[in-house]
């Protein structure tokens, strides 16, 4: 089944007090990227779906992916100590988050249902998702529906994620953003190693897409709402 353009698009928001999209991490020093990737994002709905770390990916991986940056949030340094035993020297790590990010991202193609099954899983997920970490539960709305646009239009129409209350501050600089939009695309000019293959622990495979950076979507600074009061705990609800 599909649309007038033949393509849908799942949109999710990824907003979080903390969350870490690794796509580099080595060893001890688990760094983050400045957007969610591919990889973290399709082992959420796997999770969701219920699927093992050793079932097939293609798929899901086969999903055309993008991302807009809505806000950025803050870099998170966490240094830990961790005592391993007495014969044994403390271990050190080195952990990044994203504090307070958002970001609106987007899985399409054109197939109605299967996006249906997505979505209705990621209400209704089998197994605990989290962005990027396990550590790093989604506040909701996590999904925000299925649009009949392809990957880059609904991503640039979305409504700003970010709530009136806290968009004063996002303009302390200039009355206009651009809010950046990253998606696959075989003509791209960069290449990042994110796709997953396997999850499995035994073997885990990733491959490469092509990335292009999409003219971002402008919002403009506008009067604020007349309350700016707000609950603070709504989100976790």
């Amino acid at each position: 089944m599909k649309g007038s353009d033949g393509l849908y698009t799942l949109l999710l928001r990824l907003s979080a007090p903390l969350q870490s999209w690794g796509s580099e991490s080595v060893y001890d020093n688990r760094e983050t990227d400045y957007m969610p990737t591919k990889s973290g994002v399709i082992g959420m709905v796997a999770a969701a779906l219920g699927r093992k770390r050793d079932e097939p990916l293609d798929d899901l991986a086969n999903l055309r992916f993008g991302v807009r940056v809505d806000h950025q949030g803050v870099r998170l340094n966490d240094f830990q100590i961790t005592q391993m035993g007495e014969k044994l020297n403390a271990n050190l790590s080195n952990r990044v988050y994203l504090s307070d990010a958002i970001f609106l991202a987007g899985l399409s193609c054109g197939d109605m249902e299967f996006l249906k099954g997505l979505e209705d899983a990621l209400t209704h997920p089998k197994f605990s998702v989290f962005l990027g970490r396990r550590s790093c539960p989604p506040t909701q709305p996590l999904v925000l529906g299925i649009r009949n646009r392809d990957l880059y239009q609904a991503l640039l129409e979305e409504e700003w994620l970010v709530p009136d209350w806290r968009r004063g501050a996002q303009f302390r600089f200039s009355d206009k953003l651009h809010l950046r939009i990253v998606v696959d695309d075989t003509q791209g000019g960069a290449v990042k190693k994110d796709v997953p293959r396997s999850f499995s622990p035994f073997k885990r495979e990733y491959g490469y897409r092509y990335l292009r950076e999409m003219p971002g979507k402008a919002v403009a600074k506008r009067e604020c709402p007349v309350s700016t009061e707000h609950d603070p705990m709504m989100e976790l609800r």
